[in-house]
């Protein structure tokens, strides 16, 4: 069964996502040559704890307010006391708990952009398939839609979806029903309905080159591509609604 939301819940849902954007756009601005993914994640630890809310990740048995995917990370990388350099490729996954509801949204940018148009263009590819993909989330399509639209834009420019990794719905849980994939999994009318009153956390995860992955060490966490090129990450939290998809984390830049 996949939750559905109230009015009153999701108006939650907003004001915590609205506390989630803010933190990760302060972060993003914060993140220039010489600072540390260290620094970073203290910086957003409090000020989610400011906003009254509290990290999601760290009630997830994972150590810290965010991840920090540096360049081939694909997802759940550890903040450590690595430098950010010029040009590096930074995704930050960050997810805030307020008044009972999780909300989740990841950005990825180049750091202090000077050059590489390839990789301007890869960034480019992932903010368009998330762009796309919430605008299927709408009354009577099937999740189906969303990995289709997310697929189609990430495959159309010349890169790799993410297929071990998902994204899913939110709420009360961090990770809710139903898992949303990057690539479409069979047939559209097979997937999940959906309805007024879902939350999706829709996740675009793709990668420069092939889409096999590892753990990079033995932390049970980071997720690196096997080929070492780099990795995307965008995300958004969404209600759908009458008037279709809202999106809840949508101050990011």
């Amino acid at each position: 069964m996949i939750p559905v939301k109230s009015p009153d819940e999701i108006k939650i849902m907003r004001e915590g996502g609205k506390i989630l954007a803010g933190v990760l756009q302060k972060v993003l601005v914060k993140a220039k040559p010489g600072v540390t993914t260290l620094e970073l994640d203290k910086f957003a630890d409090d000020l989610i704890t400011k906003a009254g809310a509290k990290p999601s990740f760290k009630m997830e048995k994972y150590s810290s307010a965010t991840c920090q995917c540096l360049n081939d990370i694909v997802v759940h990388g550890l903040p450590t006391g690595i430098v950010l350099k010029n040009d590096d490729i930074l995704g930050v996954d960050l997810g805030v708990f307020y008044q009972g509801f999780h909300t989740d949204a990841s950005w990825t940018i180049q750091v202090q952009n000077s050059k590489l148009k390839i990789q301007s263009s890869f960034l480019e590819i992932g903010e368009k398939a998330l762009e796309e993909a919430i605008s299927v989330c709408r009354i009577g399509n099937h999740v189906g839609h969303i990995s289709q639209k997310i697929q189609e834009i990430v495959e159309g420019g010349g890169y790799s979806c993410v297929k071990q990794l998902v994204g899913h719905g939110v709420g009360r849980e961090l990770h809710e029903d139903p898992e949303i994939p990057c690539y479409l999994r069979g047939k559209i009318e097979n997937t999940a309905l959906i309805k007024e009153g879902m939350t999706f956390a829709v996740e675009v995860i793709y990668n420069q080159g092939k889409s096999p992955i590892v753990y990079k060490n033995d932390d049970g966490w980071t997720i690196v591509t096997r080929d070492g090129l780099l990795s995307g990450l965008f995300e958004h939290t969404v209600a759908i609604t009458a008037q279709g998809p809202c999106i809840l984390t949508s101050t990011l830049i």
